[in-house]
C-alpha cells in the first residue's frame, strides 16, 4: 500500500535544502513585502479599520516568523565552517530586505510624482 507521508517527506528534499530556502528565499521575500506594504500604509494616510487590522496582522506575523524561524532556529553552517551569530542572520535575512522594501516604496512614490 502507498504511504503518502513517506513520499511527501522524500519529495520535500533534505533538511539542508529547506533551511537554505527559508534563509535565502522565503525570509527576504517576506520581509521585503512587509517593509513595502507597511510603508505604503503609513505614507498613504488611509487609516481605515480593515487596512489597520491587515497591518497589525502583517506586523505580528513578520515578527513571529523572524523570531521563531530565524532568530531561535539553528542557522546553517557555511562550507568553510564559518558561522554567523543569530543577530547577523536576523540582519542579513530580515532587516536588510525590510529596509529595501521601504526604500523601494519611497523610490516608487518619488517617481510617480
Amino acid at each position: 500500500m502507498h504511504n503518502p507521508e513517506v513520499s511527501l517527506s522524500r519529495s520535500m528534499g533534505s533538511n539542508k535544502l529547506s533551511t537554505l530556502f527559508l534563509y535565502y528565499i522565503l525570509s527576504p521575500l517576506l520581509c521585503f513585502f512587509s517593509g513595502f506594504h507597511m510603508t505604503s500604509y503609513l505614507l498613504v494616510g488611509l487609516y481605515t479599520w480593515p487596512r489597520t487590522s491587515r497591518m497589525l496582522v502583517l506586523t505580528l506575523g513578520s515578527l513571529i516568523f523572524v523570531y521563531e524561524f530565524i532568530y531561535k532556529s539553528h542557522a546553517p553552517q557555511f562550507a568553510s565552517g564559518k558561522s554567523w551569530s543569530q543577530g547577523e542572520w536576523v540582519l542579513y535575512t530580515s532587516l536588510i530586505p525590510f529596509v529595501c522594501g521601504i526604500a523601494t516604496f519611497i523610490a516608487a512614490a518619488g517617481f510617480s510624482n
